[in-house]
């Protein structure tokens, strides 16, 4: 399991008025330079590119505005084979000086010799981290 949080010094409101639309990383994710959707809802599916990288196509599986809370998963990456069923769930809540965005992700560590399956837990959390502190200092500004 990956779980990353961020303290964010703006409201939860905020927070998931910045990162809510499924189509709109390149406003607030670092290193994303274009998102296109298709389709509309639940089951849309996003390309994300990548100044350095191939797409990665992500599709939305549930979304709440009232949890401020949307999942996905990956459906295609460039070194991620589908079988590795990657999920991640995005939830912004209140929190005491603000709000918290909590960032979760799984994926079948059976899909990926036992070697690296650390190195990309690690290597999520870390990108997680990166892309929270940089949405906290954009809501600080």
């Amino acid at each position: 399991m990956i779980d990353v949080t961020q303290q964010i010094h703006a409201s939860a409101d905020d927070v998931w008025q910045r990162i809510r639309g499924f189509g709109d990383l390149a406003s607030w994710l670092p290193g994303v330079t274009a998102c296109e959707v298709e389709g509309d809802g639940i089951g849309a599916i996003r390309t994300v590119s990548v100044g350095d990288g191939a797409p990665v196509q992500e599709r939305l599986d549930a979304y709440d505005e009232n949890q401020r809370q949307f999942s996905y998963s990956i459906v295609s990456a460039p070194g991620l084979d589908a079988r590795a069923n990657f999920r991640a769930t995005v939830t912004v809540s209140p929190a005491d000086e603000g709000s918290q965005v909590r960032w979760q992700a799984s994926f079948d560590t059976q899909a990926f010799p036992a070697e690296i399956v650390d190195k990309i837990r690690l290597r999520a959390e870390a990108m997680y981290r990166a892309c929270l502190q940089h949405l906290a200092g954009l809501m600080a500004d």
